[in-house]
């Protein structure tokens, strides 16, 4: 009988559907080093009240909670770095899609997937990252291709999540911030100036 009454007092709990703010507090440290899980509870807490306050973080410096719904988050962990976390399903499976830009001046972001326990989904084939020559139109002359390859020696390419829903991602390259202005103009008419990517189940697939 103990054991029915405990079953029946853990249902509410169980039953309660998640929020991206759940995922938030509970990431163990790979993408949220600098704040501690109060540190995140108060930010949360904060943006409920309609508060944007700042927080001190590990390094002695501030974290900001820019943005907050259901399934989506925008956290300005430092001066240099921006996280955003979209919940979404994918079948049967809640994913948690993560991306994180370090501004070196240049705006330059990586993507990660991971489960409900915070374990990465590692497969190149569920998503690769934009390069340089995916923003390059076909007709760029090969002399003036080979010229943009050599001056950009590592690609700085910034990802966000855009959309009503947060369901598109844009990419976009640092080009004009990263050259010279003189530069930058020989290859801008040959650019173009984003990509989009939709998601399909795991899949993070270009849009044609």
């Amino acid at each position: 009988m103990s054991i029915l009454f405990l079953s029946l007092a853990l249902l509410p709990l169980t039953g309660t559907a998640r929020t991206i703010a759940d995922f938030f507090a509970s990431e163990p440290g790979n993408i949220f080093p600098l704040l501690t899980r109060t540190n995140r509870l108060d930010m949360v807490d904060y943006h409920k009240s309609g508060q944007t306050v700042a927080i001190a973080n590990n390094l002695t410096g501030e974290s900001r909670l820019l943005e907050l719904d259901s399934t989506y988050i925008k956290v300005q962990t430092s001066g240099a770095k921006m996280v955003e976390m979209l919940m979404r399903t994918a079948g049967k499976d809640t994913v948690i899609t993560v991306i994180e830009t370090v501004m070196t001046p240049v705006p330059d972001s990586r993507l990660t997937q991971w489960n409900v326990h915070w374990q990465r989904f590692t497969s190149d084939r569920l998503f690769a990252m934009p390069a340089i020559d995916d923003f390059i139109v076909k007709k760029m002359p090969q002399q003036l291709r080979a010229d943009l390859q050599d001056a950009m020696i590592f690609p700085l390419i910034r990802l966000t999540f855009t959309g009503e829903k947060h369901d598109t991602i844009e990419a976009s390259h640092g080009l004009e911030q990263f050259l010279a202005s003189n530069e930058y103009q020989r290859f801008a008419a040959y650019l173009k100036p984003s990509l989009k990517y939709r998601f399909n189940g795991l899949k993070i697939k270009p849009v044609k």
